[in-house]
């Protein structure tokens, strides 16, 4: 009785059921919140199309639309598959529609319209982190429902619409927001696991969590909330062990992992290696760099200059200890931020990691907004003041970064430059990640061979783009600048090298006339760029900044955590065009 007295006197529920289910009753303001997350999410959704400047994006979607042949095994498990699958499916249903209307005539035709113009199918598939983006706020309303009251729910579903990383990476073609929602889900379901105790309740966690585990690896931690409801439904570990719904859960979470994601199991050796190579990219290189549970101190500082914003976080700060009090609540709620985080404090400082944890930070803020504000004597209009300060920073963010989604890259600004003035055909030097141009068939070919030994066991894409009449024009003589890469079309030429060639005979003999180069920042200039201003003239120059940028303004890149400023008057680096004389 103590315990609930105490939670009561905080603001927090600790009835069975909170409120009535949202579907009962609508909510205007949740309805103005779920309408403030989709404008924020749709606004600039098209960036770059039909160029893709996220290499995640491109990676992602071709490895989901490589499983439309004969096999389902995507042979790449950096990620696990369902949400390949789940694009698959997207993308069918695209062209099931377009075929039933009569705008496609069939497969093949379908095929080729994405080869001469991905735009379309990348936007559909970006659709799919918006729908599950503005899903997330309907489901953090619901989960701060279950400790709190209809206007603490409001805020939290104001605070997860607006915030920054989750509304940038909701743009993308990328695991992290979906994943986020299931996680959501899991967590919304071992309330009824803890509360009423059902098998069925205990079997739709378990199968829940091994969903978020086949969209992500790192939603494994998904099942330490399941096991926190059953610990706290059954209030003894002896008593977990000999339970048999825990063990129901558990076989749950693993069928259905192996159901929708079955050739991380299948393949199972491929799928070790590819798994330990991408733990090498976060982890390894978290650790090393930072030492075991050293990266905390920088998500917290991402979560707090970016993602979440200063107040918001000092918001959640006073609701966790506030929640803290009720430990029951607490051990439900925290199970899986708290196991996250601590996952998050061995790994590379990535923004798009921390998704899952935004529902949360939303929820804790929500609390301490609401308990501010009855500490405070504050009535409603405090709690709203409260919420909109919290709201202020990324919803900047948020905004700044939306304008300039719906701005041109200034690598779409330097391709259509080259496209006008540079002759089709010529021979063209370019780092990865910079400009986006076709190359010819000769140079495709040669990419291929080199890569695969012969064309025809080049992938079905390649072949499909070299099979197509008319070729896309204008294609380019193309050489990459770098060491070299996984991708089958480039052909690269080490920049090293370069370097040591002060006339650049290297890319003379390669048929080079034009050499593109990028820098992020004006005290970022290439190493080339030295060796070109004997041997080369500038013949193009486009730049992000504006004339209110310092010294030191990084540009706005959609795959960098880089805080979104007025400095910059649209998304890219500087890009230049060298014509070697």
């Amino acid at each position: 009785m103590a315990t609930h007295r105490a939670a009561a006197a905080d603001g927090i529920s600790t009835t069975a059921g909170g409120a009535p289910p949202i579907w009962r009753r609508v909510d205007a303001v949740l309805v103005a919140c779920v309408a403030l997350a989709a404008v924020l999410r749709c606004w600039g959704l098209g960036y770059g199309l039909p160029d893709i400047y996220n290499p995640d994006e491109s990676s992602i979607l071709l490895r989901a639309l490589s499983l439309g042949g004969s096999t389902l095994n995507p042979h790449n498990f950096v990620y696990p598959s369902l949400y390949f699958y789940v694009l698959v499916a997207v993308v069918g249903g695209d062209f099931l529609v377009l075929r039933a209307v009569g705008r496609v005539a069939s497969l093949k035709a379908f095929e080729t319209a994405f080869l001469v113009d991905p735009g379309g199918l990348y936007l559909l598939a970006r659709a799919v982190s918006v729908a599950a983006g503005i899903a997330a706020v309907v489901g953090v309303y619901a989960l701060a429902r279950k400790i709190g009251s209809r206007g603490m729910a409001r805020s939290a579903a104001a605070l997860m619409a607006v915030a920054y990383i989750p509304v940038r990476d909701a743009h993308f073609v990328k695991h992290d927001v979906p994943v986020t929602l299931v996680v959501l889900l899991v967590v919304l379901a071992s309330w009824r696991v803890w509360q009423l105790g059902r098998v069925r309740d205990s079997m739709l966690a378990g199968a829940l969590a091994g969903t978020a585990f086949a969209l992500h690896y790192y939603a494994a931690f998904a099942v330490v909330p399941v096991a926190a409801a059953h610990l706290l439904r059954l209030k003894s570990l002896r008593r977990v062990l000999i339970d048999r719904r825990p063990w129901l859960a558990a076989g749950a979470c693993l069928l259905a992992f192996a159901c929708l994601s079955p050739y991380v199991l299948l393949d199972h050796s491929v799928a070790l290696r590819d798994i330990a190579a991408n733990r090498q990219i976060v982890v390894g290189r978290g650790i090393a760099t930072y030492g075991w549970f050293g990266a905390g101190g920088e998500h917290l500082r991402l979560l707090a200059g970016q993602g979440a914003g200063f107040a918001m976080v000092v918001a959640a700060a006073i609701g966790l200890v506030i929640l803290a009090r009720t430990w029951p609540l607490a051990v439900w709620l925290l199970s899986f931020p708290v196991a996250f985080f601590l996952f998050l404090m061995n790994a590379w400082p990535f923004g798009r990691l921390q998704n899952p944890l935004y529902p949360f930070l939303a929820v804790l803020a929500a609390l301490g907004i609401d308990w501010l504000a009855r500490t405070w004597r504050l009535r409603r209009a405090g709690a709203l003041a409260l919420t909109a300060v919290c709201m202020v920073q990324p919803l900047f963010y948020a905004m700044t970064m939306d304008h300039l989604f719906s701005t041109d890259d200034t690598r779409t600004i330097a391709r259509r430059w080259i496209e006008q003035h540079v002759p089709a055909g010529s021979g063209v030097a370019l780092p990865t990640g910079s400009v986006h141009l076709v190359p010819d068939r000769g140079a495709l070919e040669r990419a291929l061979i080199d890569h695969v030994g012969s064309v025809s066991r080049a992938s079905r894409r390649f072949q499909a783009m070299l099979a197509l009449d008319p070729y896309p024009a204008p294609a380019y003589n193309l050489v990459y600048l770098g060491r070299g890469g996984l991708d089958q079309d480039k052909i690269f030429e080490d920049s090293d090298a370069l370097l040591r060639d002060p006339g650049l005979s290297r890319l003379r003999q390669a048929g080079m006339r034009y050499v593109v180069l990028k820098q992020f920042s004006r005290r970022d200039a290439d190493p080339l760029r030295g060796a070109l201003e004997t041997q080369a003239r500038l013949v193009f120059r486009i730049s992000p900044f504006n004339a209110h940028a310092g010294a030191d303004a990084v540009a706005q890149l959609p795959d960098y955590d880089v805080r979104p400023s007025l400095e910059v008057d649209r998304p890219g680096p500087i890009v230049e065009v060298w014509e070697l004389r």
